[in-house]
């Protein structure tokens, strides 16, 4: 074999070694992050709410979201029109789950009461009364705001009755351009929402028990 044979190869072999690299290197993706929504702290109470809630015993959701709202990945909104889908940006958890779950939690707080089942949990207890919510729009544009539109009805469970039937729209201001901020004001915005149903729950029972 030639001198000028055996340079040859060589260089291919280098090649296709630097072919094999880069590929390589295209195929790992930068890691994706994950996210949650955060509970209010346990200390807030809804003003004048007091024992008079301690039978209560409520059930929050189902709740139904917009498919395109509907999957792991975080939507932002580009424009009226335009919608992004980050695949690098995730929820921890089923969108839709972490909402109940959080809400749940925020009632519970709010309300002085352990008689919070969040949907699908089978309960220990029987129901007094159910919360269902229709979710339109919970998303919102990187450093700008955050948009909750939500429909929701406090039905009796006994006889099936809507007591309370609301339409919710709420917007959080996003401190700055990143994901944990645009995550940040949403839970904002569902503490808003909590406090909105809590208030409304407690202005119920109040009246019903005089």
């Amino acid at each position: 074999m030639s001198k000028k044979t055996l340079s040859t190869n060589a260089l291919v072999v280098v090649a296709l070694a630097l072919a094999v690299t880069t590929v390589g290197c295209a195929g790992r993706s930068a890691p994706a992050t994950f996210y949650t929504l955060s509970a209010l702290p346990p200390t807030e109470r809804t003003p004048g709410v007091s024992s008079q809630h301690l039978d209560l015993a409520l059930g929050v959701g189902p709740a139904s979201f917009p498919e395109f709202l509907d999957r792991p990945q975080i939507v932002t909104r580009l424009s009226s029109n335009r919608l992004q889908v980050d695949e690098f940006h995730r929820w921890g958890g089923p969108l839709k789950e972490d909402f109940l779950r959080v809400l749940g939690e925020n009632l519970a707080t709010l309300l002085g009461t352990s008689g919070v089942v969040v949907y699908p949990a089978d309960p220990p207890f029987d129901l007094t009364h159910s919360l269902l919510l229709s979710v339109q729009a919970y998303e919102g544009k990187l450093g700008e705001s955050v948009s909750l539109v939500v429909g929701w009805a406090l039905v009796e469970s006994k006889r099936r009755r809507a007591l309370l039937v609301r339409r919710s729209r709420i917007t959080e201001p996003v401190a700055s351009s990143d994901y944990e901020a645009l995550v940040a004001a949403q839970s904002r915005a569902l503490a808003a929402l909590s406090r909105e149903i809590a208030e409304a729950i407690s202005g119920l029972v109040t009246a019903r028990k005089r």
